[in-house]
């Protein structure tokens, strides 16, 4: 009934406000919305391990991703071969990148989405857009080159609409884990094998997995593996073939949608609050005017603005781009949360939205303040952000593509408020 009330994260908010900070939400399931709950089972060296909920993640229901590896050991050798590639380490322009994706879109809204005060009106929708933009510019990261999202201002391929279709039902087969098994076994069933994403689909995730085939091959070859993308990263550092399509297209989906979720969020809140706009507003002008922030912007200047970063921090916290649970399963010698003993096998859902409106972060949590980020004690401050490091993971599961998500938020921004300016 939850999943199915697409309300899902205000519901768990709601059972743990009502229940305390460990609740139990089915026959083996517990959710929890405690920092030092998230800690602890996220922690180095933690025995805990990934539930079956993570099946529901895999695009080959017989093969584990990086997302869904359950075995420690393999996982910690998929992070260190795909590291280098989310950080940025083998990507030569990752920042050039970035800022001319968003320069790139922002030309097409300068002439397909800006009205003249005498008219015509021009409609556009722009969340779609900063889909497509983000969506192109991952793939610039992955590939070297953009698909087309911006230029045709369309969804190639069906990409997005598949990915909003089949997220849904994955989040349903994440509670109903039966289904994945089943997935795993009619996959070995030629004609039953084309419910699920193929290369040779001409559209969606599996046309997706197709482009990415067709370029691991020719790479390889080629001899160039090492080219300076994130494809090349992962060839390069002895991802198998194989394997590195598969993660090439669960970095695009993934990056894209939480990415562009993140975003749109940002964007909301800040143009829904005039006085906040106006402040931010003004430090990026500043920060242009004074020569602090060059054009086209650099990573580690936008890093610097300390109200932007208030105001990319509140926004995430207040609508995090990832509400799935995300479940752990105790182990075998089970263990103590809040005080109550759990035996071993137990589900623990990680309730991400309801942390973030933990009492760290004052009695008007579920309120946009930005300022709460800048008149804190810096111990205070400290415990803030250790809890807001949630919302990319902790541990030895944290988002390898966090640098790409922050860089990318605030490089956004920053060029589109010069640009705003300019037009102006």
């Amino acid at each position: 009934m939850t999943l199915a009330s697409e309300d899902s994260p205000n519901r768990y908010i709601a059972v743990n406000d009502q229940y305390g900070p460990l609740a139990r939400i089915g026959p083996n399931h517990l959710l929890t919305n405690d920092p030092e709950t998230f800690r602890r089972i996220l922690m180095a060296r933690s025995k805990y391990e990934r539930g079956p909920w993570f099946d529901s993640l895999r695009l080959d229901p017989n093969r584990a991703n990086l997302i869904t590896e359950k075995n420690t050991a393999r996982h910690s050798t998929l992070r260190s071969q795909m590291a280098p590639g989310y950080e940025g380490k083998d990507v030569d322009n990752f920042e050039q990148d970035i800022v001319r994706s968003v320069q790139n879109w922002i030309l097409y809204i300068e002439e397909h989405g800006v009205s003249c005060p005498n008219g015509p009106y021009k409609e556009f929708e722009i969340g779609r857009s900063i889909q497509y933009y983000v969506t192109d510019m991952i793939c610039v990261l992955c590939f070297g080159h953009p698909f087309g999202f911006v230029a045709k201002h369309a969804d190639c391929f069906e990409f997005l609409q598949t990915l909003e279709e089949r997220l849904p039902i994955v989040e349903k087969f994440s509670i109903f884990t039966e289904v994945n098994h089943l997935l795993a076994l009619v996959s070995h069933i030629p004609w039953l094998r084309r419910v699920l994403p193929s290369a040779g689909d001409s559209k969606g995730i599996g046309k997706i997995i197709g482009i990415s085939r067709e370029l691991v091959k020719n790479r390889i070859a080629e001899g160039i593996e090492s080219r300076p993308d994130m494809l090349g990263s992962f060839l390069s550092h002895g991802l198998e073939p194989s394997l590195a399509e598969l993660e090439i297209t669960i970095a695009l989906f993934a990056g894209s949608d939480t990415t562009a979720t993140s975003i749109r969020a940002i964007l909301l809140h800040v143009i829904t609050n005039p006085l906040i706009y106006l402040r931010l507003h003004r430090e990026i002008d500043s920060g242009i005017m004074d020569g602090s922030i060059s054009s086209p912007a650099r990573e580690d200047e936008v890093r610097k603005l300390p109200y932007l970063q208030a105001c990319i921090r509140e926004a995430l916290r207040i609508f995090p781009p990832i509400t799935y649970l995300r479940e752990r399963v105790t182990p075998k010698d089970g263990d103590t949360l809040n005080g109550y003993p759990i035996p071993a096998g137990v589900n623990i859902g990680f309730n991400l939205p309801g942390l973030l409106l933990n009492d760290v972060f004052g009695c008007d949590a579920r309120t946009f303040r930005p300022e709460r980020w800048l008149d804190q004690e810096p111990a205070h401050l400290r415990n803030m952000e250790s809890t807001m490091d949630f919302v990319f993971g902790w541990g030895a599961t944290s988002c390898l593509g966090r640098r790409m998500a922050k860089a990318n938020q605030s490089i956004f921004f920053v060029e589109v408020s010069h640009a705003a300016q300019s037009i102006d």
